[in-house]
This record gives structure tokens, sequence and C-alpha cells, in this order.
């Protein structure tokens, strides 16, 4: 609630809005709370800002916390814009100075979902190629490991992503051949990409799901489906995800099927990526994200 212009900042109204700030930037509900619960999207997972004893004034110090906190938000979140000037070291904060920070974190918590892709950085982790001739359905999975569901949560709700892009060459065409077919679905594909709330690609021809990381169960659920196109129209792929239990694990599998009768020659191989928000820095705050684990549960 707002400070009246004029009054005196209280410990009650500064722990108020300490408490808002922590629920996203750190965590209110950290080891407390399983998949699926509704809270599980507030929380980046930085450090929580301090308390302040009842009947303490509020000074810059205290204030400065809340600020810094802001301003990594309003850097990384789409639509807030805006830095808060910090309070001079040794003054009291105004009434006008905690609104001002109030209104920001207000509009943080609608907003800190929606991350500035520009804050974020894609990296490739590893690949899982193919090459050998295969006529029939191939599949490979591989699996996202992290810490703690907390530390899933973290990187799901700052932005984070598991991806994927696939490439074929030294392929046969012509009849029989199926890595033409292939070839038209990963270059028009682009990118395919899940983060917490959905399944998208950066391209262009396939059918990505409404399905996130929180939408996901113990059970595979198909998250992206493309066709070939033309002679190649029964060539298709299929990216498939589930979660452990706790939410710690996700596994992701491709399933590539030929046409009847056809047959794929070359090198298949798909690169998977994770995308994650860069280090965060404002004032004495820091906010870093932990990219989960990679590894190859079953290769095609």
């Amino acid at each position: 609630m707002a400070v009246s212009i004029g009054n005196q900042i209280t410990a009650a109204n500064f722990n108020t809005l300490r408490s808002e700030v922590n629920r996203w930037f750190a965590d209110n509900y950290a080891g407390g709370i399983a998949f699926g619960n509704a809270n599980q999207t507030y929380g980046w997972g930085g450090s929580a800002a301090a308390v302040a004893s009842a009947g303490n004034v509020i000074l810059a110090s205290d204030m400065n916390t809340l600020i810094d906190r802001c301003n990594i938000g309003t850097n990384i979140c789409n639509v807030v814009t805006g830095q808060i000037t910090r309070v001079i070291t040794g003054n009291r904060a105004y009434a006008s100075e905690f609104n001002n920070t109030e209104t920001k974190s207000d509009l943080i918590t609608t907003n800190r979902l929606n991350i500035d892709t520009l804050e974020t950085s894609l990296s490739t982790v590893g690949s899982n190629a193919k090459a050998t001739v295969w006529g029939a359905a191939i599949d490979a999975t591989i699996r996202y490991t992290f810490t703690s569901f907390d530390k899933a949560r973290y990187f799901f709700n700052s932005g984070g992503a598991l991806s994927c892009y696939a490439t074929i060459s030294g392929y046969s065409s012509g009849t029989g051949w199926d890595g033409a077919g292939f070839n038209a679905i990963f270059t028009t594909m682009g990118n395919v990409s899940m983060n917490y709330t959905a399944t998208v690609q950066s391209g262009s021809g396939g059918t990505p799901s409404a399905i996130g990381y929180y939408d996901l169960t113990t059970s595979f659920v198909n998250i992206f489906s493309q066709t070939g196109t033309g002679v190649y129209t029964d060539a298709t792929l299929f990216i498939a995800a589930k979660i452990n239990a706790s939410g710690t694990e996700v596994e992701i599998r491709y399933t590539l099927t030929p046409g009847a009768g056809r047959s794929v020659n070359g090198t298949t191989t798909f690169y998977n990526q994770r995308r994650k928000l860069d280090n965060q820095n404002s004032g004495g705050q820091t906010l870093t994200i932990t990219a989960p684990s990679y590894s190859v549960i079953d290769g095609f």
C-alpha cells in the first residue's frame, strides 16, 4: 500500500513491499512447493532482501536493496521500462521513492514471465547423429537434469527454454530415398523451443503445441510435429517430452519416420540446446540462473 507523501516509511510498510519483491526476485516458496503448485511460476532464485526490524527508520541502505532488485526486473522484463534512481547513501527514504518502487514491483509481478530474449543466450549442449541407412522409424531421447525443482522453476520463470534444430547431409535423392523430404522439414522448421508455457518454432510448416514445461506429465506427450511436402508428405518428425515426478528431469524424444518404401542415408543430426537468462547486475544485487545438465538416454 502506498505511503502518503510526507509520512515516514515504517518497517511494516517496508516489509510488506519486501515480501512482494522477494516473491518474484528471490522465492517466497523455496523448497516448499511441488510441481503443479499454483505458486510455481513465482521466483527467479535471487537473494532475498532482509527484513527490517520494527521501529527502525527506513534508510537508503534499506530501500536500495529493493530498488536494485526492481532495476534488474526492469532490465529483463518486456513492457517494464525506466530504472529507479537509488536513494543517496545516508539519507532517509522518502514516501515518493517507496511508492515508485512499489509501483515498479507491481508491474514486474504482472510481467515476471515475459522475459526479453535479448537478455538471454542460446547454447548448444550436445548432438545426436544417425550416419547409417534407415528405412523405418528411428528415435533418440535426451535428458535435461536440474538439481532441484526450485532450480527448474528459476530457469523457466526467467525465460529459460529447451530447444533443438536438425540438419541432414550427404543423402541420396530420387526414387526410394527420403533424404530430400527430411532436408525440407529441417530447413523450414528452424529452431523448436519449449518454454514454461508453450512450444514454438522460429521457422514455419510445423505444428507447435500449447504445451510448456509446466504442462508436462510423467508420460511422453507430443509437443511438435512436422511433415514433408510434395511427394514427401508421409515423411514425419515428432518431438515429445515428459518430466519425472518431481519435475527435476525433462526428457525429450525425437522420432523420424520415412515415407512408405523409402529410406534415408547420409548423416542426420539433431543439435540440442538450452536458452538461459544472462547474469544480471544492478547496484549491490546480482541474479545468476543455473542451467540444467545434459545427457543422452538413447541415441539414434
